[in-house]
């Protein structure tokens, strides 16, 4: 997102536009682990229920690694019961009232659990809270949520330890792009939301700092990714949406935290990088600055299809 470098191999043309791709949530995986995000990741799933005809799939994971050699399977069957009766004091609690959902409850690991209901449903969104762990703590146990925006092959809704509990709607949408050719889908997914709920459409760019003396050629590159930015609205975009296109320079996890508040931003749409098992769990990546410091869900959507 702040390499000056990617412009020189950006395609031209209609293909960039967004208004190609018509968003559907038919199916939406949410991750339910009874903590305090999960309140807001339930709100979240509940409105895009309602605004998608949606059925949910509500999926907790027991890890297998609480129980050793000695539990019995009276043990196992009550730590399953209790469990249901938590997730029904959720379900009582959300008011998903006429929502149709579904309840999936086993022993595994959260991430392998969600993976793996999110393909065999051919989930259109899975719903995750994040805990926004770092330190020494992301790194001996990870992040459910990162693992999950990672492996799933649709998008990945994120809602972040800042993220505010209410969601009402989407009134404003801020998409960072790097304007390489694997954020294409995710920018389609932007562009497709916000015309669905008439939000305001931020699209954003972020690049380093120019090098002393080439404060020109930096505004030359401004000019052209303007340009590049613009080039991605659809023709017909004034007439759903009220878009603005912005190029911002410093470091990028800061500068789209910024804009978002500047933007009153109630979700944030982003395109996943592929990377390594490491780097997934980095606490320094911008994506999980972005989600740490977010006070709006994140939407993850990787490059393609798995």
């Amino acid at each position: 997102m702040d390499k000056l470098g990617e412009i020189a191999d950006l395609p031209t043309g209609d293909e960039l536009r967004l208004g190609t791709y018509k968003a559907k949530f038919r199916e939406i995986v949410v991750g339910i682990d009874f903590s305090g995000p999960m309140i807001t990741a339930l709100n979240a799933a509940t409105y895009f229920a309602e605004q998608y005809a949606s059925t949910l799939v509500l999926v907790h994971a027991v890890p297998p690694v609480l129980f050793g050699p000695g539990a019995t399977p009276e043990l196992l069957e009550a730590d399953l019961e209790t469990a249901r009766a938590q997730m029904e004091v959720v379900i009582s609690k959300a008011k998903l009232g006429s929502i149709p959902h579904r309840i999936v409850i086993e022993f595994a690991e959260p991430t392998d659990l969600l993976d793996e209901v999110a393909r065999m449903q051919g989930a259109d969104l899975v719903i995750v809270g994040s805990h926004g762990a770092h330190g020494l703590e992301k790194l001996a146990f990870g992040s459910v949520a990162e693992s999950v925006l990672r492996r799933a092959a649709c998008p990945v809704l994120v809602v972040g330890p800042h993220c505010r509990e209410n969601l009402e709607s989407f009134r404003s949408i801020v998409f960072a792009t790097g304007l390489e050719t694997r954020a294409f889908r995710a920018a389609q997914y932007a562009s497709s939301i916000a015309e669905d709920v008439n939000a305001r459409l931020t699209l954003l760019h972020v690049r380093g700092p120019a090098a002393k003396g080439a404060e020109i050629l930096a505004s030359d590159i401004d000019n052209v990714l303007l340009q590049e930015l613009e080039q991605l609205l659809p023709p017909d975009a004034e007439q759903w949406c009220q878009p603005k296109v912005r190029v911002e320079v410093g470091t990028a996890s800061a500068e789209v935290l910024r804009v978002a508040k500047a933007e009153a931003a109630n979700l944030i749409v982003v395109g996943v990088r592929e990377g390594s098992t490491l780097a997934d769990h980095s606490p320094r990546s911008t994506l999980s600055q972005i989600i740490r410091g977010a006070d709006c869900p994140v939407l993850g959507v990787r490059g393609h299809l798995t």
